[in-house]
């Protein structure tokens, strides 16, 4: 099982952190969902494609940016992005 860890600045309260963790529930290949509101990440355990997750959040109004493995931020491509639309 992968895991792919996100910042999600916007993820502010309790309330986002339900918000954010149920948007991400639902894509496919998605099996662990663990927010931490203090860093404002999530990390995904599973193996779900990054462009749907990346529109999960989007559509949840929390963009977000993936944190590659070696710790440098990225934004998501436009092609991730459009797989999840």
């Amino acid at each position: 099982m992968s895991t792919l860890t996100l910042l999600v600045p916007g993820m502010t309260c309790r309330h986002c952190v339900r918000k954010v963790t149920a948007a991400l529930r639902d894509v496919p290949g998605v099996q662990l969902v663990q927010a931490d509101l203090t860093n404002t990440t999530v990390v995904l355990h599973g193996e779900p494609a990054v462009g749907d997750v990346v529109a999960a959040l989007d559509r949840a109004g929390f963009p977000g940016t993936v944190i590659p493995a070696h710790g440098e931020r990225r934004m998501p491509t436009d092609t991730e992005r459009a797989a999840g639309a």
